[in-house]
């Protein structure tokens, strides 16, 4: 019987693996061979705000198991339901409906605590300045076990000791929708600020006396980057510059997944107040050019980066990368098998 070798990031690097007797993948070696398929650990997205016309910020839990059912589908292994701004009864509501199932790895906040300047399309009358810690109302959802990251922009007031307190809490805390200086995504990154949330995206640009929070993001080793790269969000020379100046395990994909993803064209929704519409597969809100999360999965994302950077830079930034940052730790358990086209062939569960 012949043995498929596999295009993969492996206990060796990445290269061309074949498995050896008994399959594990910790025991497959690398061999000096051209590659029959690609072989790829199951996709986790630490950013996704729905699908198939369901809103995580509604969501029941039916219908978060109907979204897993399908992002399983599309290759994923994990995901973190994404919430936007809100107050903070509807965010604990948001975590309260999760159900215990094994892709939902906890959620994303992401607001309100974001800048008025740059709030995209989340709901503007909601955004609020970042409260203490242990204030009553959102006490229960930053001590909240399922809550994993927390997006907010660090220059606003407040905001400092809240980013150090849900460091220490061990929870991921990101800059977005932010109008930082440089100097004050500094000081977030002192306090415990790790990532930055659809770089380029709802942020203050770089200028060559002002590097902004872009900047910032671009220049700190330690930070890591979510990108949206479904080639409507951010450039390929964009996201080429960004995987310039960051390490190679600071990129992490994201889909943004809105509810509009799984739609058909033309399709008109209703998106956390705003009227938005499909048009040429991007949301957008009616009548502006604002992006209303995306109409991608991590299953886009990964081809798109296959076939503009190469499968390395693809495996790493929709599996590896985002398996570190939440702490996944052992063996992926799902293997995605592609064709050397990245058409995907198989969904396996080793485990």
């Amino acid at each position: 019987m012949p043995v498929t070798r596999f295009l993969t990031l492996g206990s060796e690097g990445f290269g061309v693996y074949e498995p050896e007797e008994g399959l594990p993948p910790g025991s497959w070696k690398r061999v000096e061979a051209p590659a029959d398929a690609v072989l790829c650990p199951g996709f986790v997205d630490i950013h996704i705000h729905g699908a198939l016309g369901i809103d995580t910020m509604t969501a029941s839990p039916e219908e978060f198991v109907s979204l897993c059912d399908w992002l399983a589908e599309q290759g994923y292994e994990r995901w973190l339901p994404t919430t936007v701004c809100c107050k903070a009864d509807a965010a604990l509501s948001v975590a309260e409906r999760l159900p215990e199932h094994p892709m939902i790895a906890g959620f994303h906040l992401e607001g309100p605590f974001l800048s008025p300047k740059f709030p995209g399309a989340q709901p503007e009358s909601e955004i609020a300045p970042p409260p203490a810690f242990d204030d009553p109302a959102w006490c229960p959802v930053f001590r909240h076990p399922k809550l994993k990251i927390v997006t907010l922009a660090p220059e606003r007031e407040g905001a400092l000791p809240l980013i150090s307190a849900l460091a220490k809490r061990g929870v991921a805390v990101s800059m977005g929708h932010t109008d930082a200086t440089f100097d004050e995504a500094s000081r977030g990154f002192s306090a415990g600020l790790r990532s930055a949330t659809h770089t380029f995206n709802a942020m203050r640009g770089l200028h060559h006396r002002e590097p902004g929070a872009l900047g910032f993001a671009l220049f700190e080793e330690g930070l890591c980057a979510e990108l949206i790269y479904d080639r409507k969000h951010v450039s390929p020379e964009a996201a080429s510059i960004l995987l310039k100046c960051k390490r190679p395990d600071k990129v992490i994909a994201v889909s943004d997944s809105s509810p509009a993803t799984g739609l058909q064209e033309g399709t008109a929704l209703t998106l956390w107040g705003n009227q938005a519409e499909v048009i040429d597969g991007r949301v957008r809100l009616v009548g502006t050019n604002t992006l209303a999360g995306s109409t991608s999965t991590l299953l886009d994302a990964f081809r798109n980066l296959g076939a503009d950077f190469g499968l390395e830079v693809a495996i790493s930034l929709a599996s590896t990368n985002p398996r570190r940052l939440l702490g996944l730790e052992g063996p992926p358990g799902v293997l995605l098998t592609f064709g050397l086209d990245l058409s995907l062939k198989e969904i396996a569960h080793p485990t």
